[in-house]
């Protein structure tokens, strides 16, 4: 009877210890709204009971019912006494007096990371990352992942043809056209199915950040050279509104409008953000005497962000974007039917885009989730879902040339929903272990056409008036590619770090992935499907062998989907072969003088499995297809450097270096074409060859200086040179990007709640190729895509 009653007395004291707490929540900033992460909270009159903010800002404390307030203090910061009012405070702390007026060099401060889908220190990450804050964003002025990109070494981003087309190449592995992406794009924890949408704007962006290497055991398949993590702006408690103005040469114009509060104040908020930008652009049609890079393009981003209580959340985001554009404006000889032009040669930028049929193109996306979070004693967990719907389009020249013949139209929508699912741990100094773990479903649809109409005039007129001005193109297409294709997957993964010691940490993680993949084909009228399950395992052991130095070794696994091609020819078959690579790195991260030096060094080896190629054949229509070469490699190594010399001046360089080969592989080399056949044709062995779209090397070097003027006044420089090294188009190495340098730099200006920017971008009118397509084995000539003159312009802004 005793122990009952004992047990009934536990019982209610538990019961009276558990309602006699409540748990608070709260995000502390600085003056400017920067998240401060490593903030202490006291329960005051509790000096025992504390917790620190996360890599946020954010922090969750349990304190006694009746306690009314939080004592807030940060290293350099004012501390400051807050009043419990509901369960969620927000606060900004001040820079203290003595810091302000202070002559001692401050250090880099720490940027988080959000690789392994928590927040850490980049230092402490043993993976090769690149993040900026939204502080830097706006400096450098990153305003999509091309601008993010040329400030990180071996990473070269391209776009041809037109918007949505791209060409990012990371440590020699490419973007394929017409398939998958080598990195994975995640957008506050939702993962972007289409490579298309990588032509969005970046705007009102709070952490932007690059991982290299495979990245598929968290993000999935086609992370396979690596991620791009995006980290949009919260709503706010406290209202904020930004208008902006942009113009430039080219008829450029710009505006935009953001606003962000609270609805509710600590529960509900909101944010919208919505941008508009036209540009009449810079290259010119000599035919049609036209500009062909003309883009107007609307942007609209709208957030809600509920909090049920300190530990849960929910957030609504729809997210569009469509652009406008000139496209398919490829450069070939000035006259396909001289004989005595010789054919295009890849460092001939001498001629500008004379085609007959003005280009035109559309590009659009739309991303709608619903995200909940919730914090539990230990661990996090969070469910997205999402869908997301893109459309490309474009119809344009065909040949290239004052002649007409024909004109080409390609459509390639997909439809893609996603439900995924992670649990989190809690990670603290003193835990041992942190962990991962997540389930996803996905259905993607997609769509792809590619449609040739003929001139009339000359193909039912007896093959003798090609001119311009007669012109009758047929609404009746002839059709290469009609093909639907749905991809399924069932994916779970997980991961893990372990603290074997103080010095030593081992990761280790895995993902498994089903893939069904089904082709509907409407020209042979067949369907066909495949399945496959794959493993991506990733390892990686680090050692921190002081509080400035870590040393780590990583293995992963990578893995970008197969997939089929429209037809089979005797350059590519029906299906093309899934592409696998295992990655090997090793690297050093380090820091000196109190942090104003940061230096990091990485050496890395990757074997490829059934490497992916784009090709076509150029019958009417054309046939596009993918094949693969069986073995290739790829070893390089990567520096970065920052130094912080003052408080008002940064430098900052980077160098890779690239080295890729095809150890086994054969190439399809049609040798008849110009009479019209395309079945003759010779196998070319290319082992040994360097692998197409490997960047030799790259360079940056940068300078940020920032000086205030008086309190509320600031000047900002910015200066970003960048150096891209030696690229071969084709695997026969006949054709190739010789080195070329970009020069882009910024001036800001901030006066109270104004802020003026003057920038410019290829400051020298740098000319090289984003494309160049070796047709003169078809029986055609060579063509390139231009790349953009020189861009010069003003933003203004004003907040209230």
């Amino acid at each position: 009877m005793k122990y009952l009653c004992l047990a009934i007395v536990l019982f209610y004291s538990m019961s009276f210890n558990a309602q006699s707490s409540k748990d608070v929540g709260g995000k502390i900033v600085d003056q400017a709204g920067i998240p401060l992460p490593g903030a202490s909270i006291i329960e005051k009159g509790n000096p025992t009971n504390g917790v620190v903010s996360d890599f946020n800002g954010e922090f969750i404390i349990s304190v006694d019912e009746n306690a009314k307030e939080l004592v807030i203090s940060f290293i350099g910061y004012e501390n400051k006494t807050v009043e419990i009012i509901g369960d969620f405070v927000s606060v900004a702390l001040k820079q203290e007096l003595s810091q302000l007026k202070s002559v001692t060099i401050q250090g880099f401060s720490s940027v988080a990371s959000k690789a392994r889908n928590r927040a850490q220190a980049i230092q402490t990450l043993p993976e090769t990352t690149v993040a900026v804050n939204a502080q830097t964003i706006e400096s450098n002025g990153i305003d999509n992942i091309q601008s993010f990109t040329s400030q990180i070494s071996n990473v070269v981003f391209n776009e041809a043809q037109q918007p949505g087309v791209n060409f990012l190449t990371v440590r020699g592995i490419s973007q394929i056209r017409n398939a998958e992406s080598p990195v994975a794009v995640v957008i506050d924890g939702m993962t972007l199915p289409d490579a298309s949408a990588m032509n969005m704007s970046l705007y009102d962006i709070e952490l932007l950040e690059f991982v290299k290497g495979p990245q598929g055991t968290l993000y999935g398949k086609n992370a396979i050279a690596g991620a791009v993590n995006i980290t949009t702006k919260d709503p706010t408690n406290k209202s904020k509104n930004k208008v902006t103005l942009s113009t430039g040469n080219g008829g450029l114009f710009g505006a935009g409008i953001s606003s962000s509060g609270a609805i509710t104040k600590n529960k509900f908020y909101y944010s919208v953000t919505g941008r508009y930008s036209s540009f009449d652009g810079l290259i010119n049609n000599t035919f049609l005497n036209e500009k062909v890079d003309f883009s107007k393009e609307h942007n609209i981003r709208a957030k809600l962000k509920y909090r049920f209580s300190p530990r849960w959340s929910a957030v609504i985001v729809q997210d569009n974007f469509k652009i406008d554009a000139g496209g398919n404006y490829y450069v070939t000889k000035t006259d396909i039917f001289d004989p005595n032009i010789p054919v295009l040669a890849d460092d001939d930028y001498s001629n500008d885009p004379f085609g007959d049929v003005q280009g035109d193109s559309e590009l659009s996306n739309s991303l709608s989730s619903f995200k909940i979070e919730g914090t539990l004693n230990k661990a996090k967990i969070q469910s997205v879902t999402s869908y997301n719907a893109t459309k490309r389009y474009y119809i344009g020249e065909n040949d290239y040339s004052q002649y007409a013949f024909s004109k080409v139209s390609q459509q390639s929508d997909s439809d893609t929903f996603s439900q995924e699912i992670r649990l989190t741990s809690n990670a603290s100094d003193e835990s041992k272990l942190n962990y991962t773990f997540g389930t996803l479903y996905q259905n993607s649809k997609r769509y792809l056409n590619t449609s040739t109409f003929l001139n009339r005039t000359f193909y039912e007129g007896g093959f003798i008036d090609a001119s311009a001005e007669n012109a009758n193109y047929s609404t009746d297409p002839l059709v290469g590619n009609d093909d639907d294709n749905t991809i399924q997957t069932l994916a779970a993964f997980g991961f893990l770090d372990f603290k074997l010691s103080s010095k030593f940490t081992l990761s280790a993680g895995v993902r498994v992935d089903y893939d069904k993949l089904t082709n509907d084909s409407r020209i042979s009228n067949t369907s066909q499907e495949n399945d496959i399950t794959v493993w991506q395992p990733k390892f990686s052991l680090a050692y921190e062998a002081s509080e400035n130095v870590l040393a780590y070794a990583n293995y992963g696994r990578g893995y970008r989907s197969g997939g089929f091609n429209s037809d089979e020819t005797v350059k590519f078959n029906k299906t093309y072969e899934p592409e696998f690579t295992n990655n090997y790195e090793i690297g050093l991260k380090t820091s000196f003088l109190n942090n104003r030096i940061i230096f990091n060094n990485s050496f890395y080896y990757i074997d490829f499995e059934n490497q992916q190629q784009y090709t076509f054949i150029p019958l009417t229509p054309s046939i596009l297809g993918i094949y693969n070469f069986e073995e290739s490699k790829i070893s390089g190594f990567e520096s970065e450097i920052k130094f912080r010399a003052t408080n008002n001046l940064d430098f900052f360089a980077s160098v890779g270096f690239n080295d890729g080969e095809i150890k086994k592989g054969s190439y399809n080399r049609l040798t008849n074409a110009a009479a019209f056949d395309y079945d003759t044709h010779e196998d070319v062995d290319v082992s040994g060859n360097t692998s197409p779209f490997t960047i030799k090397s790259t360079v940056q070097l940068g300078a940020n200086a920032n000086f205030e003027l008086s309190e509320n006044s600031k000047l900002g420089f910015h200066i970003n040179v960048d150096n891209r090294g030696t690229q071969y188009w084709d695997p026969l190495e006949e054709y190739k990007q010789e080195p070329y340098t970009l020069v882009n730099a910024r001036v800001n200006l901030k006066l109270n709640n104004f802020a003026f920017t003057l920038w410019a971008n290829n400051i020298f009118d740098t000319e090289f190729n984003t494309e160049f397509f070796p047709t003169a084995e078809f029986g055609f000539n060579n063509l390139r895509f231009p790349n953009t003159p020189t861009t010069f312009g003003i933003d203004l802004s004003y907040r209230f």
